[in-house]
């Protein structure tokens, strides 16, 4: 069984996940590698303990007492520790008997801080004692690797949420961290498909570009918005 106790002499298997091919190759390389569910279990066995012969008796009688159930809650709270969301998809590939476990998972009271979101590929497991369900949604559009849906869904989120509009670098950074030229592409197809009608662009006068959503506020609104932000105390701020 996947999750039950493990023997040592497992392979390991490390995982990357590029959310576009198209992505800086130094941005993939300084990515942190993703701790699969078999390093997780390996580590298990395989980490020195600064306990007693005693506490470690204890220790190991209590890791041994826990459910299969309770070992995938720990190794989706590891993930979630570390920034990750867990894919259904990575899971079925390692546990064939994942849909009882999930079904067991929901019922467990001690694990009621797992919860999931559906992505446009995948569902994705979390734990909201570790991530917010505002960075869980974010992370599973990345993780689902379609620019436009990605830009234009955080674009109505803040202006439904905040209100604001959104600059075109707030796309550089995490956790998106896409290039000018993906960037651009992704506009191109946001201004051609149909369900992306509401949302449009503007220029403020330090020739800042904002993103901002009809279904949510005009454009003298939005314009509002994006110049309070660039236009300061001593005028307008260096552009990005």
């Amino acid at each position: 069984m996947l999750f039950g106790p493990r023997k040592k002499g497992f392979a390991k298997e490390v995982e990357l996940t590029d959310f576009s091919q198209e992505v800086n190759e130094d941005k993939l390389k300084e990515e942190e590698e993703k701790m699969d569910l078999m390093d997780y279990l390996d580590q298990l066995d395989e980490e020195e303990s600064p306990l007693t012969s005693e506490e470690l008796e204890t220790e190991e009688a209590v890791e041994e007492e826990k459910s299969e159930t309770e070992l995938l809650a720990d190794f989706i709270r590891l993930r979630s520790q570390a920034a990750h969301l867990t894919a259904k998809s990575s899971l079925e590939k390692e546990e064939p008997e994942l849909e009882q476990l999930l079904e067991d998972l929901k019922n467990d009271e001690k694990c009621k801080d797992i919860t999931s979101i559906r992505g446009e590929k995948d569902i994705y497991f979390y734990s909201k004692d570790f991530m917010s369900d505002n960075y869980a949604m974010i992370a599973a559009l990345v993780e689902d690797n379609n620019l436009p849906r990605t830009i234009a869904e955080m674009v109505r989120w803040n202006c439904k949420t905040y209100p604001c509009a959104t600059p075109l670098y707030y796309f550089k950074n995490s956790p998106y961290f896409y290039t000018d030229a993906q960037i651009e592409r992704a506009l191109m197809r946001i201004r051609q498909e149909e369900e992306y009608s509401d949302i449009q662009e503007l220029t403020t006068g330090n020739n800042v570009r904002y993103l901002y959503s009809t279904l949510h506020m005009t454009e003298k609104y939005a314009r509002a918005l994006a110049e309070g932000v660039e236009y300061g105390e001593y005028g307008y701020r260096r552009s990005n």
